[in-house]
């Protein structure tokens, strides 16, 4: 038996954005449900009943009452798997922060498997310390002064580690993750550290633009820039509204007119107050038009990558990328920021990837180059459309399924 605790599962069909992990946890529940690769069990947010948050609430908690939900949630989770027999159950976890006890669970004796959609030290380091100190050293720092800090500070370090410590395996999308993990934890084993990029679920199919061209009252002429992901810090949709303010004050702005659809809801702890950030910078543009749709999905989703003539991917941390590899198997080329999250998924021949202070220059060369960017959304869609993620769920079955627990 296995027993997949999610912090974020349990909502399917809410269109509520929770994130990568969330839709990860939702598909591997489908596929497993249709492949059977082994009897499993979802510990979802339900079994906090009644103080279950419901989906709107979890995007909407602060860093406190985030904290608070998660340490409720381990101590549920821990206590329902602690009802079963360790040698015939085994534990995938879908968070770190949010997970299990790690360490009580792996003193008993099961097999833990933890998914790491986010390397929560290594996304401290780059969005609270802005990149100006390593992953490693905050672990180095945290071993030194940790029993000081709050159980806020626990949640990241401490849990990270054990984490690592007590896992069997650790999954993770990328091989820059992988790399960040062995940094952090040189007494961890490269063999445990799997690499699974997700993939994509299933090829999108178009869906016709035009209500949107027509909700929106565009020209035929315009051209649209779409990015696509939650409303937040790391997402970087400011350093987008920043290149389009500087290339308005050039001489090589477009003629044609330049619609920019910010797609998206705010949610998680700065969601709100970034959202009002990013309406400041969009007022500032006088010759671009940016647009907020809110969160999208379904047909939606799909209707604006049919619109969109580019795909802006300007996060600032990623672990994976799953919106872009959605936009790579739409038909889109892409301009995407260097880190490891979009190296996973994007190559040069499907768009560019840039450092911040060139992200407009590769927007503008690919907009204003049609037989490239053409060429360049064959390219990815060939890609992306080969990237399966059933093939992966049954790769992470298998890795499960190599640990001694009877089924």
């Amino acid at each position: 038996m296995i027993l997949y605790t999610a912090a974020h599962g349990g909502f399917s069909g809410q269109a509520v954005p929770l994130g990568g992990g969330a839709a990860v946890c939702e598909q591997l529940v489908a596929e497993w449900t249709r492949t059977k690769p082994f009897p499993f069990c979802v510990l979802s947010p339900e079994i906090l009943r009644p103080k279950a948050p419901g989906a709107k609430d979890l995007v909407h908690f602060g860093e406190r009452a985030y904290a608070d939900f998660s340490r409720a949630f381990e101590k549920a989770c821990t206590e329902e798997i602690l009802r079963h027999d360790p040698a015939t159950t085994a534990v995938l976890a879908n968070d770190v922060s949010e997970g299990p006890d790690f360490e009580r669970l792996g003193q008993r004796g099961y097999a833990i498997f933890t998914i790491y959609h986010v390397d929560v030290v290594a996304y401290v380091a780059d969005i609270y310390f802005k990149g100006r100190v390593k992953p490693e050293t905050t672990v180095r720092w945290y071993n030194s002064v940790g029993s000081l800090l709050p159980d806020m500070a626990k949640l990241v370090w401490k849990k990270q580690e054990a984490s690592v410590r007590y896992s069997r395996g650790l999954i993770v999308p990328s091989e820059g993750m992988r790399d960040v993990l062995l940094r952090c934890y040189p007494f961890s084993s490269k063999e445990k550290i799997h690499v699974l990029p997700w993939g994509s679920w299933a090829p999108l199919d178009s869906v016709d633009p035009e209500p949107l061209r027509r909700e929106f009252d565009m020209p035929k002429t315009a051209q649209v820039l779409l990015a696509l992901s939650r409303i937040s810090p790391e997402k970087g949709q400011d350093l987008l509204l920043d290149a389009l303010l500087e290339w308005e004050s050039r001489p090589d702005y477009p003629q044609r007119p330049l619609i920019v659809f910010i797609c998206g809801a705010p949610a998680f702890m700065q969601g709100e107050r970034f959202m009002k950030t990013l309406q400041a910078k969009a007022a500032k543009l006088k010759k671009t038009r940016v647009i907020f749709p809110g969160y999208v999905t379904g047909d939606s989703k799909r209707a604006f990558f049919a619109l969109a003539d580019l795909y802006v991917f300007p996060s600032r941390h990623e672990s994976y990328g799953l919106t872009l590899l959605e936009a790579l198997s739409s038909g889109l080329a892409a301009v995407c920021l260097d880190h490891s999250g979009a190296r996973s998924v994007m190559r040069e021949e499907f768009g560019a990837i840039v450092q911040p202070r060139d992200l407009r220059s590769a927007i503008q060369r690919l907009l204003a180059n049609d037989v490239l960017r053409h060429k360049m959304a064959q390219a990815a869609r060939t890609y992306a459309r080969n990237e399966r993620f059933s093939d992966r769920a049954a790769q992470l079955a298998r890795i499960i399924s190599q640990s001694p627990v009877e089924s």
